[in-house]
């Protein structure tokens, strides 16, 4: 009975231990930014121009729907999108967006016709986010680019209809010569 006692004790003392080791590195999850209907977005953003879906990295991301607009700079902004029960489309857009890091550049002079995720070649996930780009003469390339996440500050989350919570990411792509 002395020996149950002291493993039981043991045991206890162990899982506590790692309770703390555990919490201890996690971070609060960050607010969640509201999806906002498409013409509002569109004010600050500029125009959609094209759509795709968020890479999954792995079999728990979920391809959300992915919107980019280019402001009247030629700055373009991929953003988080959704359909309402109605069919309506809405967007998300953290507030702290508009100063956020540039997180990719295209060529000077080219023209963002569509977006696609990167094969794999197998299940685990979608791969990179690739750009469908067309230069000044008419030639069509691939440009994988990069997605930046916010550091503080409302953020954009998966619905939660899509399954566990996911963060989002956003992309700010500039050309070459708009840094």
């Amino acid at each position: 009975m002395i020996f149950g006692s002291a493993v039981r004790q043991s045991a206890a003392q162990w899982a506590l231990v790692l309770a703390v080791l555990t919490g201890c590195d996690r971070k609060p999850a960050l607010p969640r930014a509201p999806y906002v209907p498409l013409a509002q977005l569109q004010e600050t953003y500029g125009r959609l121009i094209t759509v795709g879906n968020h890479p999954t990295p792995d079999q728990h991301g979920t391809g959300e729907r992915l919107g980019f607009f280019r402001d009247d700079r030629g700055r373009i902004y991929g953003l988080p999108l959704t359909i309402q029960g109605a069919g309506e489309i809405r967007g998300c857009a953290p507030p702290g967006l508009r100063s956020a890091a540039v997180t990719d550049t295209i060529p000077a002079g080219s023209t963002l016709v569509g977006s696609m995720n990167e094969p794999t070649g197998w299940r685990g996930g979608t791969g990179k986010l690739e750009l469908l780009l067309q230069n000044a003469a008419g030639s069509t390339f691939l440009q994988p680019v990069s997605g930046g996440e916010m550091a503080d500050g409302p953020v954009c989350w998966a619905p939660e209809s899509s399954g566990p919570p996911q963060k989002l990411h956003y992309y700010l792509i500039v050309t070459n010569e708009a840094k």
